[in-house]
C-alpha cells in the first residue's frame, strides 16, 4: 500500500503526532567592505537580501571603522533606523583586518553607520524583503 505525504501527515496529525517541517535552507551571505576613501564608505552602501540571509562586513583598512545598528550608538540617533520588532545591534570596533556578520530575521529596511565616521556620511542600507 503506497501512502502519499500529505495523506501520512494528516493521519499522524488526527493521532496528535506533531509534525515539524524540515528547516528550511540556509540563507546566502552577502559581504560588504569597508573602504578608505576620505569619507570612509560601505560597499556596496545598498544592499538587497532575503529573510535569513547574512551579511559579513570586512575591514581591510588601517583604520578602525564598525557597523552600528544602534540609535543609541550613532552621533545622530537618525541616522539608524530598525524596521519594528528588530532589535539594535552593533559590531563594536573593527581594526584592520576584522569582520562582523549578522543574520537578518525581520523584514523591512536598515539604515546603519560607522560611529566613528558618522559626520562624513560612512552609511549604509540593508533592505531585507
Amino acid at each position: 500500500m503506497k501512502i502519499h505525504r500529505r495523506a501520512f501527515t494528516e493521519l499522524l496529525a488526527s493521532l496528535g503526532v506533531v509534525v515539524v517541517a524540515p528547516a528550511l535552507a540556509e540563507g546566502k551571505i552577502v559581504e560588504v567592505s569597508m573602504k578608505n576613501s576620505p569619507k570612509g564608505a560601505f560597499a556596496p552602501a545598498t544592499i538587497n537580501i532575503s529573510v535569513g540571509d547574512t551579511v559579513k562586513w570586512t575591514n581591510p583598512a588601517v583604520i578602525t571603522h564598525s557597523v552600528t545598528f544602534d540609535p543609541a550608538q550613532a552621533t545622530t540617533a537618525s541616522h539608524v533606523v530598525l524596521p519594528a520588532g528588530a532589535a539594535p545591534f552593533d559590531s563594536g570596533n573593527m581594526e584592520e583586518g576584522a569582520t562582523f556578520s549578522h543574520t537578518f530575521t525581520v523584514r523591512g529596511t536598515y539604515k546603519y553607520v560607522c560611529k566613528f565616521h558618522e559626520a562624513m556620511g560612512m552609511a549604509g542600507t540593508v533592505v531585507v524583503s
